[in-house]
């Protein structure tokens, strides 16, 4: 697979416990055309300048983070900035602009985590504004987005039985079940703004009933139609 005008870009998102890195990873370890993109990372001295760059713009937004009331912390203000600005760097990167560029953790899960979490200036006009704004940028810049998702059950089961810290672990079900059902809310809200004419698929999966093996086995063919008509487009227009 090729595409010489900009990246491929497909998101792969779900509440969590829906097995969206496990899916990247078997995308990409696959034999396909697949890599995953780069997530933010302020130690990189480039991914720096895109913070420092979008401060100017996102200014009104940080001023209404202070005050009394949860604020903003590091990790979201860079889920901002990778919602903002991460479009142009994957844009300047030749490496994406070959087979197909898989986002786990991207531009979706940013803005829905934003709103799930709550913070003060998320009820803001301000970043209500930046959000829809920065939803329908996203919507022209996405071949399709992959949600995951599965039962309250088997979703809670899959929190609790990893390794990794959440902090819904060792909580009462209700709690959980809560957090689960208020991610999904905002996820749906976020699909309905992308699925529209011109907008990237939606590609829904229910990762209780299906493997991840099985999905890995199963989006090829559906991302390469996608993939070869625009490629066919662009090279008759040469």
């Amino acid at each position: 697979m090729a595409d010489g005008i900009h990246p491929f870009l497909v998101e792969i998102t779900g509440p969590a416990g829906a097995g969206k890195s496990t899916l990247t990873r078997l995308m990409c370890e696959g034999g396909g055309d697949y890599q995953r993109a780069e997530f933010i990372d302020a130690r990189t001295p480039e991914h720096l300048a895109y913070i420092v760059a979008c401060i100017p713009r996102l200014l009104p937004m940080l001023i209404r983070n202070l005050g009394p009331g949860p604020r903003l912390s590091w990790p979201d203000f860079k889920l901002i900035v990778y919602a903002t600005a991460w479009r142009r760097l994957l844009d300047r990167r030749p490496a994406y602009r070959r087979g197909v560029t898989l986002l786990d953790q991207g531009p979706v899960y940013a803005l829905v985590r934003l709103k799930a979490q709550g913070k003060k200036v998320t009820s803001s006009a301000t970043f209500e504004r930046w959000w829809d704004q920065t939803i329908e940028r996203w919507a022209d810049h996405l071949a399709a987005v992959v949600y995951l998702d599965s039962s309250d059950e088997v979703l809670l089961d899959r929190i609790n039985a990893r390794e990794q810290p959440h902090g819904t672990k060792g909580e009462p079900p209700s709690v959980g079940k809560e957090f689960i059902q208020r991610y999904r809310r905002l996820f749906e809200e976020a699909l309905r703004r992308l699925d529209r004419p011109g907008g990237p698929e939606i590609l829904p999966f229910d990762t209780g009933a299906m493997a991840g093996e099985q999905i890995a086995a199963e989006l090829p063919p559906i991302l390469a139609a996608r993939l070869h008509p625009r490629v066919a487009g662009s090279e008759g227009r040469r």
